[in-house]
């Protein structure tokens, strides 16, 4: 039996696919075109309403293939796909399905870079956003087996090491006495529900103790191997000053700091409950600017919020032109139905949020 694997979405789904490729070929399936397969694998991404259209439009223009839906869905963008017959599945659950363990796999994804999840979910309930409805709330995984991890990544020749959260400046991870299976290995984390390791403790609660992300860096950083260290998503709130001082130090850590702005609105910021100002964020940029001269400050940043007028967007505008970001990710707002944010409704025509991210993505993209 072959499969095929469709990613829609983030890197946590990239992470994802490839735990799910080696869980599929150690029980004796044969990964192949999207032609030739005869499961389809589609890890999905319900942050935006366009990503789910994406994903439908994809599934509804295959035929006689068994679909499987996984990743980031809502509970009402399930039964949209299950009108289409796709069965959802979680990739926790991925072992119970086919009643059968897996080993550590010995085969690693050819590729220069390597993401390793650090952990899952978040605790910030942006108005907009559904990652702590689809993922949950913030769990870290063990700080042994994210190191483990690396250290496997570092051996098979890994060059760049990406470190995913939805927020790792939050990182609290464990770290006791005890064995470990990798992430890649597929199997849940049971103490944490973050995927990716399978513990057995050696050591009582007692001996736990708590790593922050700064820690994690530092320990990274001293691992032996020509690599370097990536890390995102980050939140401007939870920016520490040890965090831009590990950046601006560490040598094996990336000049390269995500931060996410979404705005360049107070009130706008205010309504997406982002728990920030534009002069703290600003502020916040002269900072790390000053702390790390050659940095690249990338973001990510929301056209046609439903609050959001003409002069709001003017507004931001004039943060993109004295932030000077190296990038920027434009999304045009796209309503989901549980968060906070859609009883606001969708009143901006979408040839307007086209027009915003044209102006937008020419500043910040245009190199």
């Amino acid at each position: 039996m072959k499969f095929f694997i469709k990613i829609f979405g983030c890197q946590y789904n990239e992470f994802d696919a490839v735990t799910l490729a080696n869980e599929l070929k150690f029980r004796g399936l044969v990964e192949t075109n999207l032609d030739e397969a005869d499961f389809v694998f589609v890890l999905n991404c319900s942050v935006r309403k366009t990503g789910v259209d994406r994903a439908l439009g994809f599934i509804r223009n295959l035929e006689n293939k068994k679909v499987f839906l996984s990743g980031c869905v809502l509970e009402n963008d399930k039964e949209r796909f299950a009108k289409k017959e796709v069965e959802f599945f979680s990739l926790e659950n991925l072992n119970k399905k086919f009643n059968k363990k897996s080993p550590t796999p010995s085969h690693q994804l050819l590729t220069t870079s390597k993401y390793i999840p650090i952990m899952k979910g978040c605790n910030n309930f942006c108005s907009y956003c559904v990652v702590p409805y689809t993922r949950g709330r913030e769990q870290s995984r063990k700080y042994d087996n994210v190191i483990l991890d690396v250290k496997k990544a570092i051996k098979s020749g890994h060059r760049e090491i990406w470190l995913l959260g939805q927020n790792v400046n939050s990182y609290r991870g464990t770290r006791s006495s005890c064995a470990v299976i990798p992430a890649e290995a597929g199997i849940q984390d049971s103490s944490h529900g973050s995927p990716g390791t399978t513990l057995k403790n050696t050591a009582g609660p007692e001996d736990d103790i708590f790593v922050g992300f700064t820690e994690l860096l530092k320990k990274i950083n001293e691992l032996p191997g020509d690599f370097t260290i990536y890390f995102t998503s980050n939140h401007p709130k939870d920016m520490t000053d040890e965090i831009i001082s590990a950046v601006a130090n560490l040598p094996k850590i990336a000049k390269q700091i995500h931060l996410p702005v979404q705005s360049g609105s107070d009130k706008v910021l205010r309504s997406m409950n982002r728990p920030y100002t534009v002069s703290q964020y600003l502020k916040l940029v002269r900072k790390i600017k000053k702390e790390i001269p050659k940095v690249k400050i990338t973001t990510d940043v929301i056209v046609g919020y439903p609050t959001e007028t003409e002069d709001d967007f003017a507004k931001t505008v004039e943060v993109f032109k004295k932030v000077k970001y190296f990038q920027a990710y434009v999304n045009k707002y796209s309503p989901r139905e549980g968060t906070a944010a859609h009883k606001l409704g969708d009143p901006i025509p979408w040839s307007e949020k086209q027009r915003r991210w044209r102006i937008l993505n020419e500043i910040a993209n245009k190199k």
